[in-house]
């Protein structure tokens, strides 16, 4: 998995008579197999950030690469980024497992490994009993999670989860948190991941990048945040 580096990166939407100014001047490397946080309340400039990286917003000034390659002008298909949104992106059409089937369509795997793959997944994000299922027919819960296993199940330099588990009871939220974090780090998978929960990020990051106002407070992992805080 590559180092991902944003270097003085500007987000500016420009209306017709104002223009906010969402992301300013971000510094953030993240180590390969890293798994990064992006904390912090609404409108700190953290989804526009992950949006930048994935593709689906411009960059106003300033650079990312991605191992090496600068990636921020090139379409969302050819980064090699996978990304599981927080409104699940499902296709209505595919049931569940064929959802979840779908990252692995351009790999070389044979129909038993992508089966066994998504199999594997569903078990691990408990929806193994749902695979047959179609979007419309199962929970939001259900369906964030068949979002966050289609982006982990296929093999990508970078996976962004935007508010990955937002939709779940705490429970299962804590009981998953251990398991994503375990797959995380056996699969050696870069990850940034966005959140507005303090807990979520302590529990699966190794360092959180704490924003508000467009702004990076302090970049440092959970225990340094709480002995040193910067602000």
């Amino acid at each position: 998995m590559g180092e991902l580096v944003i270097s003085k990166v500007d987000k500016i939407y420009r209306g017709r008579k104002t223009a906010v100014h969402a992301v300013k001047a971000l510094d953030l490397t993240v180590k390969p197999g890293e798994i990064v946080a992006l904390l912090g309340s609404s409108g700190c400039g953290k989804t526009s950030t992950l949006r930048m990286i994935a593709g689906f917003e411009d960059v106003t000034s300033g650079s990312i690469t991605l191992d090496g390659k600068p990636i921020h002008q090139l379409p969302p298909a050819q980064r090699g980024v996978a990304m599981a949104f927080e409104a699940y992106s499902l296709y209505p059409p595919l049931t569940i497992g064929e959802n979840i089937a779908f990252a692995l369509k351009a790999s070389r795997l044979s129909a038993a490994e992508q089966e066994s793959k998504v199999r594997a997944m569903a078990g691990m994000l408990e929806i193994d009993g749902i695979l047959g299922k179609y979007p419309s027919s199962v929970s939001g819960g259900q369906q964030q999670r068949a979002s966050l296993g289609r982006a982990l199940v296929r093999k990508a330099g970078l996976y962004l989860l935007d508010e990955p588990m937002g939709q779940l009871e705490p429970q299962l939220r804590a009981i998953l948190r251990g398991r994503i974090k375990h797959y995380l780090r056996e699969n050696a998978c870069t990850t940034i991941l966005v959140t507005h929960d303090q807990t979520e990020a302590n529990a699966l990051a190794d360092r959180i990048a704490v924003m508000e106002g467009g702004e990076l407070q302090q970049y440092a992992t959970p225990a340094e945040l709480k002995a040193r805080p910067a602000n």
